[in-house]
């Protein structure tokens, strides 16, 4: 599900206050929306994809791997378990690097997907970060809903392959 200055859709904040030690920490619950391409699930499981998708009937011949066509539309919105951490997550907001917002220890979750027929996944996923103070929440809030937002994430592949920090069971 890693993705590079892609369209996302922030729909959802919630806020709360985390203990670490002794010190008492602000917490967002990022509900973030985006479409990817169906070869994203190989990430999640290297069989997934081709579960949910067959290839087309007259065979691509620029791209034998494509599978465009959904087998089962009924399955509709589909869950996906596990906790993924660290990870990278930025949101793109300006003309330079000097603009984003980084958060280089976010938390991955709460995965849910609508695989599509022609071969585009939505997702919805939940992705915790720890804004450094409130001028940086105040800029997160401010692309609650914004049409034009532009994202980033990057899972590791120890935290892709299930060596990920927690169960996925909250």
């Amino acid at each position: 599900m890693n993705f590079d200055n892609h369209e996302v859709r922030l729909e959802h904040i919630n806020t709360r206050m985390e203990q670490h030690g002794d010190d008492e920490v602000l917490a967002l619950d990022l509900k973030i929306c985006f479409d990817l391409a169906n070869r994203s699930l190989d990430q999640l499981s290297p069989t997934l994809r081709r579960s949910l998708y067959d290839p087309d009937d007259t065979g691509d011949m620029l791209d034998p791997d494509s599978t465009p066509r959904l087998r089962n539309p009924q399955l509709g919105t589909l869950r996906w378990p596990g906790r993924y951490a660290p990870v990278l997550f930025v949101f793109h907001d300006g003309d330079g690097e000097d603009d984003d917002l980084r958060f280089t220890d976010a938390k991955l979750d709460r995965i849910t997907f609508e695989a599509k027929d022609g071969g585009t996944c939505s997702y919805t996923t939940r992705i915790q970060v720890y804004p450094e103070d409130s001028s940086v929440t105040a800029r997160i809030v401010d692309l609650l809903h914004r049409p034009d937002t532009r994202g980033t994430l990057e899972a590791s592949d120890e935290a892709l392959n299930g060596n990920s920090n927690g169960d996925g069971d909250e």
